[in-house]
């Protein structure tokens, strides 16, 4: 290992030097350590936060099959997306993440456009998806008010949570979601920690406490083999077709993994990686394995931006099927999971799951609320996080030049050492995102499919550029696929490809105002929005990412344009 302890050394001291050689002076303060930027983007992919909140839709679009093979097939595709964004990551460590990717490699004629449109596509992406984790939060807690306020006799005797009851949650957990990110880095940092041990040991204790409270269980044939869609429900008869609309549930909980890439500029050795580093991270491993290094080190290899993405699909992959295996399982009565009948009213399946365990062997179903506090607190954790990750994106999108009012955006708060106006602008883009829920739920859900859908067209554009990229352009960061990367890029941009299609997909027939899919309505606006600026203005002087270092203050910079 004490080559590798050299190089996270030698890594550590060259991270202002290689932020200036992309062009930036050093703003943000570099006080997050590995582990904190591991602990931050697991946070912001939260599978936990996820499965919870579409579970409703694996079991309505499949049941059981699509919950666990689904989980695998999206996990590992994942992963070669995974991969590819590491591989870019560790040779551009910058906060902007894909969007300068876009720019460095893409050619002289398009990358200006191409890095205009993809930055607005992830920065819109990474609002709904923060807007709809607030909303899935907001959500847990009414259920928790219903739930208890209702004692024995369930939902049905508990407060009635109106619609602006609903907004007003909402609005309290974005409030206390931009106070948190409104302190220093190095406090984020320990949320960032408490975070990743509370999603650690609160879904291990879940997985095994569920499943040893219900009285009875599904069989491993039931869980395993059977694919039963609600097909009057969906108006789909294709099995095939109901099957990849499944995977949409699993893919909203396994997206976001590019966060790592945006605390680059907030993280020491951000551009180590190696494949001792990602083997010893990926999966639960990499928990045990931190204990044998030196503590001066453990820290710092979890949270090399390239480990980060790859250890937090790998942990994430297990966590995942763990929480899956474990619901499923518990189920009591197959046919009351969606049932409008059951405590929760059919909304949420899993506390519903949970709540017909503990009604079975106790007689009433209170003591679920204290298991369900592990994916409230996960919801809570992961919203932390995305507007964490949004807000650096915001502020690095801003200090280019690109966002209106980008020089507020774009500073940096001198007590904090953070970029305050940032995160209370993502606070308030968030809140007006959910101002329509007081009127139409579907409205508000069109509104936060474009996370999904943003952040993977984002992915789209920046892989088939590198995809297209010659090797001899391509600067070799400390992690690199090698001889695989073009095959790496050429499956993940299959899949990212394939995803964007699922998510615009109409979800049920026949097609009415109501159940249209308003994502490809998203998708258009913002093209249209983002082109018709760039057509009409943008392209004038928007040049890409500006350089924020003087010449004088590196005399590296010239040279280093050869190189980049």
């Amino acid at each position: 290992m004490g080559w590798l302890k050299q190089h996270l050394q030698e890594s550590e001291q060259q991270d202002v030097g290689t932020l200036h050689k992309l062009g930036y002076k050093q703003e943000l303060s570099r006080q997050l350590s590995m582990f904190h930027n591991f602990a931050t983007t697991f946070s912001f992919l939260s599978p936990i936060t996820g499965l919870t909140g579409t579970y409703a839709f694996l079991y309505t679009y499949g049941g059981p099959v699509s919950a666990i093979w689904g989980w695998c097939l999206v996990v590992c595709f994942n992963f070669m997306i995974g991969l590819i964004l590491s591989e870019i990551c560790s040779a551009y460590p910058t906060s902007g993440g894909v969007y300068y990717w876009a720019h460095k490699l893409g050619s002289p004629r398009t990358r200006n456009v191409l890095s205009f449109v993809c930055g607005w596509f992830n920065v819109l992406g990474q609002l709904g998806s923060s807007a709809g984790v607030a909303y899935t939060t907001a959500w847990l807690i009414t259920d928790f008010i219903r739930l208890g306020t209702g004692g024995a006799a369930g939902a049905a005797a508990g407060v009635a949570i109106s619609q602006p009851m609903l907004l007003a949650v909402y609005a309290a957990v974005l409030i206390l979601i931009g106070l948190i990110n409104t302190v220093t880095v190095r406090a984020l940092g320990m949320v960032g920690e408490i975070s990743i041990w509370w999603h650690v040991i609160g879904c291990t204790t879940f997985v095994i406490m569920l499943p040893a409270v219900a009285p009875t269980h599904q069989t491993a044939e039931w869980v395993f083999t059977t694919f039963a869609p609600d097909k009057a429900y969906t108006g789909i008869d294709s099995m095939p077709m109901l099957f990849i609309l499944s995977l949409l549930g699993c893919q909203w909980a396994m997206v976001g993994y590019d966060a790592a890439s945006h605390l680059t500029e907030e993280t020491h050795a951000a551009a180590v990686s190696g494949p001792v580093s990602i083997l010893a991270t990926i999966g639960m491993g990499f928990l045990l394995g931190i204990s044998f290094l030196p503590s001066s080190h453990s820290s710092s290899l979890l949270s090399a931006c390239p480990v980060s993405i790859l250890a937090t699909i790998g942990m994430g992959f297990l966590l995942g099927i763990s929480f899956l295996l474990s619901v499923t399982f518990s189920i009591q009565d197959p046919a009351n999971v969606l049932s409008v009948d059951n405590a929760v009213g059919g909304s949420n399946p899993v506390m519903g799951i949970a709540w017909d365990a503990f009604a079975a062997r106790f007689g009433n179903g209170l003591g679920s609320l204290g298991l369900m506090t592990v994916p409230l607190l996960c919801s809570m954790f992961c919203g932390n996080a995305c507007v964490t990750s949004t807000s650096r994106t915001l502020y690095a999108f801003s200090r280019d030049g690109a966002v209106p009012l980008s020089r507020w955006w774009s500073k940096v708060n001198p007590r904090f050492e953070a970029p305050v106006n940032a995160v209370w602008c993502v606070v308030l883009l968030c809140f007006i995102l959910g101002l329509p829920m007081l009127h139409s739920y579907v409205a508000f859900a069109a509104i936060t499919s474009i996370g999904v859908v943003g952040l993977y067209s984002s992915y789209l554009i920046c892989i088939s550029l590198r995809l297209l990229a010659r090797e001899e352009d391509f600067p070799r960061g400390p992690f690199h696929l090698g001889r695989w990367s073009k095959l790496v890029a050429g499956i993940a941009l299959t899949w990212a490809c394939i995803a964007i299609i699922m998510f615009i997909l109409p979800q049920v027939y026949p097609v009415t105002a109501a159940s249209l899919n308003y994502a490809p309505v998203a998708v258009g606006l913002v093209l249209v929005v983002s082109l018709g600026w760039w057509f009409a203005d943008a392209r004038k002087w928007f040049t890409g990412p500006r350089k924020t270092v003087e010449e004088e203050e590196d005399g590296q910079v010239e040279a280093a344009k050869a190189v980049l």
